[in-house]
Protein backbone atom coordinates (compact mmCIF):
# COMPACT_ATOMS: atom_id res chain seq x y z
CA UNK A 1 0.00 0.00 0.00
CA UNK A 2 2.74 2.50 0.99
CA UNK A 3 5.95 1.39 -0.72
CA UNK A 4 8.10 4.35 0.37
CA UNK A 5 6.77 4.83 3.88
CA UNK A 6 4.52 7.38 5.44
CA UNK A 7 4.59 9.67 8.48
CA UNK A 8 1.48 11.13 10.10
CA UNK A 9 1.63 13.82 12.78
CA UNK A 10 -1.12 15.50 14.72
CA UNK A 11 -2.61 16.80 17.91
CA UNK A 12 -5.18 15.41 20.36
CA UNK A 13 -5.01 11.72 19.66
CA UNK A 14 -6.64 9.29 22.07
CA UNK A 15 -6.06 5.68 23.02
CA UNK A 16 -9.47 4.19 23.78
CA UNK A 17 -10.75 0.96 25.27
CA UNK A 18 -14.32 0.64 24.12
CA UNK A 19 -15.97 3.88 25.20
CA UNK A 20 -13.32 4.63 27.84
CA UNK A 21 -10.31 6.92 27.42
CA UNK A 22 -7.09 5.09 28.28
CA UNK A 23 -4.69 7.91 27.29
CA UNK A 24 -4.82 11.42 25.86
CA UNK A 25 -1.98 12.35 23.50
CA UNK A 26 -1.61 16.10 22.82
CA UNK A 27 1.05 15.39 20.17
CA UNK A 28 1.68 12.16 18.28
CA UNK A 29 3.55 10.69 15.33
CA UNK A 30 2.71 7.51 13.41
CA UNK A 31 5.25 6.05 11.01
CA UNK A 32 5.09 3.29 8.43
CA UNK A 33 8.40 2.15 6.98
CA UNK A 34 6.81 0.93 3.76
CA UNK A 35 5.30 -2.25 5.16
CA UNK A 36 1.54 -1.75 5.19
CA UNK A 37 1.06 -4.04 8.19
CA UNK A 38 3.57 -2.33 10.52
CA UNK A 39 2.76 1.06 12.00
CA UNK A 40 4.50 2.68 14.99
CA UNK A 41 3.04 5.30 17.33
CA UNK A 42 5.15 7.67 19.41
CA UNK A 43 3.28 10.18 21.54
CA UNK A 44 3.44 12.53 24.48
CA UNK A 45 0.77 11.73 27.08
CA UNK A 46 -1.03 14.34 29.15
CA UNK A 47 -3.27 11.84 30.95
CA UNK A 48 -3.17 8.04 31.11
CA UNK A 49 -4.90 5.20 32.94
CA UNK A 50 -2.43 2.30 33.28
CA UNK A 51 -5.23 -0.15 34.08
CA UNK A 52 -7.11 0.63 30.85
CA UNK A 53 -3.88 0.65 28.81
CA UNK A 54 -3.39 -2.98 29.88
CA UNK A 55 -6.73 -4.09 28.42
CA UNK A 56 -7.17 -5.88 25.07
CA UNK A 57 -8.73 -4.32 21.98
CA UNK A 58 -7.32 -0.80 22.40
CA UNK A 59 -7.62 1.64 19.50
CA UNK A 60 -5.71 4.82 18.70
CA UNK A 61 -7.97 7.51 17.24
CA UNK A 62 -7.24 11.03 16.05
CA UNK A 63 -9.30 13.62 14.19
CA UNK A 64 -8.52 14.44 10.58
CA UNK A 65 -10.23 16.48 7.90
CA UNK A 66 -13.43 14.69 6.98
CA UNK A 67 -13.35 12.15 9.82
CA UNK A 68 -10.80 10.46 12.04
CA UNK A 69 -7.94 7.96 12.01
CA UNK A 70 -8.50 4.64 13.79
CA UNK A 71 -5.70 2.11 14.30
CA UNK A 72 -5.91 -1.10 16.38
CA UNK A 73 -3.20 -1.21 19.07
CA UNK A 74 -1.18 -4.43 18.97
CA UNK A 75 1.15 -3.54 21.86
CA UNK A 76 1.70 -0.42 23.95
CA UNK A 77 4.25 0.82 26.49
CA UNK A 78 3.82 3.76 28.85
CA UNK A 79 7.08 5.27 30.12
CA UNK A 80 6.66 8.48 32.10
CA UNK A 81 4.89 10.96 29.87
CA UNK A 82 5.48 9.05 26.62
CA UNK A 83 3.71 6.21 24.87
CA UNK A 84 5.18 3.88 22.27
CA UNK A 85 2.91 1.43 20.45
CA UNK A 86 2.82 -0.98 17.57
CA UNK A 87 -0.34 -0.51 15.53
CA UNK A 88 -2.19 -2.62 13.02
CA UNK A 89 -3.26 -1.21 9.66
CA UNK A 90 -5.79 1.63 9.77
CA UNK A 91 -9.46 0.73 9.97
CA UNK A 92 -11.91 2.41 7.66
Amino acid sequence: MFDKGLTLRGAEGTVVWGYYTAAVCPTWTITNAGHAQTWTLSAVVSRADAYKLGKPDLKFTAPRKGGFFCFPVRSITLAGSRVAATLGPPEY
